[in-house]
């Protein structure tokens, strides 16, 4: 049995924030002490972002630090706490935790359906499928949770069917496209009649943290990377019509209708527990936010434990390194894209979409490996059209979430 992607979906929301943006607002924010917002601006500018989208303007943080008695139950789309303030309070630095975890959860359940509705109708229309096609649903996301959610707005949105079936993804963290993958690839291979929705959806600027203790170092790094976004894929055990917005070829020539057909083939999934790594990289539950901890030797963690792992795990396929011709690298930051580049000895051009990702939207955590995926298959028909040579053939995405766990997902476009 087989399974296809067969189109890919990406959204982010509208508020544009600059590095430049993010660094004042933290500094203004959180740092207490001018050892602070040296650190920060050292912090900030090798994170490797130039611009990243949030929810809401990044400026209503100034509001979140001053008008954090609001209910959950009374915030909506109209509260000071989703707008920019203007002028822009004062706030003590350091002193402010924000907002507590419900208020944050709130703000999660008011617009991590915008994203998604917009990713996955995105995808569905380049797959060229009626949504009434759609078996199943997978939603992936680990920045925050409401029931009903995201899953019921999609179907009410997109007009599913309300027998879809129905999974979630949750608290997986950064490589919980792979997990979506993994499920609709099962789900398609037991069912080839099937055909799924994942869509992955973060809101991960809702957990900025405005408190630098001496002990928050390693929580804080997030406020330099992360920011919101949605990816969606339509994943099916059979080829669909031409995907991306690409016609029909108007003759049967095997070059046309290579060129047009670029699904590509879920070959296998893969993950492997880092020894020793649980502290390396964490994602716990705080009473203002979920806090990320990225611990110093997470590069190491990654340095000695990938490349001998992945070695193995692609022979099983008859594959090696040198042949994996598309590198989707989960850009967590820049300390783990240099790890893996040391690890598994590949070049900067290799890596250079991934890092032109982070450039532009920053860390969205589950969705960024779909944006590099997507971003491989729009560039597919030039480059096989371009190409006197076999086309490339395999792609692998990488990414890595708590535990620390790495998960793979191995592709490649059919002959």
């Amino acid at each position: 049995m087989s399974s296809y992607i067969l189109a890919t979906g990406t959204a982010v929301p509208q508020h544009r924030m600059s590095q430049t943006d993010a660094l004042t607002m933290f500094q203004d924010l959180a740092c207490a002490q001018p050892r602070q917002q040296r650190m920060a601006k050292v912090l900030f500018q090798r994170a490797n972002v130039e611009n990243r989208f949030t929810f809401v303007p990044h400026q209503s943080a100034y509001q979140w630090c001053v008008d954090a008695n609001t209910p959950p139950q009374t915030i909506d789309r109209s509260s000071p706490l989703t707008h920019a303030p203007n002028p822009l309070p004062d706030v003590d630095p350091g002193n402010h935790h924000g907002l507590t975890t419900g208020q944050r959860m709130r703000l999660y359940d008011l617009f991590a359906s915008d994203m998604a509705i917009e990713s996955s109708t995105q995808a569905i229309n380049a797959s060229r499928l009626n949504a009434q096609n759609i078996t199943h649903l997978v939603t992936v996301s680990c920045t925050g949770f409401a029931a009903p959610g995201v899953d019921v707005r999609l179907i009410q949105s997109l007009n599913l069917r309300p027998t879809i079936q129905r999974i979630n993804v949750g608290f997986m963290g950064c490589h919980g496209a792979v997990n979506g993958i993994r499920t609709a690839m099962n789900i398609t291979r037991a069912d080839p009649q099937a055909t799924v929705l994942v869509c992955c959806v973060e809101l991960c600027s809702l957990h900025c943290r405005f408190q630098w203790g001496d002990e928050d170092n390693e929580k804080i790094i997030g406020n330099a990377l992360f920011g919101d976004g949605s990816a969606s894929l339509i994943i099916s055990g059979r080829f669909a019509p031409p995907p991306e917005g690409l016609s029909v070829p108007p003759t049967n020539s095997p070059a046309t209708a290579q060129q047009a057909d670029m699904s590509w083939e879920i070959v296998d999934t893969g993950s492997v527990l880092i020894e020793d790594s649980q502290s390396a990289l964490r994602w716990d539950i705080g009473d203002h936010g979920f806090e990320m901890i990225l611990n110093s030797d997470i590069g190491d963690r990654i340095e000695s434990a990938l490349a001998d792992w992945l070695t193995q795990w692609l022979a099983q396929h008859q594959l090696n390194l040198d042949d994996i011709d598309c590198w989707a690298v989960h850009p967590g930051g820049p300390k783990i894209i240099d790890s893996v580049q040391q690890s598994l000895n590949l070049s900067h051009d290799q890596l250079s979409v991934s890092l032109d990702i982070l450039r532009r939207y920053g860390n969205m955590s589950s969705p960024t490996v779909l944006f590099i995926l997507k971003e491989f298959r729009r560039q597919a028909p030039a480059a096989v059209a371009k190409s006197s040579s076999q086309p490339t053939q395999h792609a692998l995405i990488i990414a890595f979430g708590p535990g620390m766990v790495a998960e793979v997902a191995l592709v490649k476009r059919p002959a």
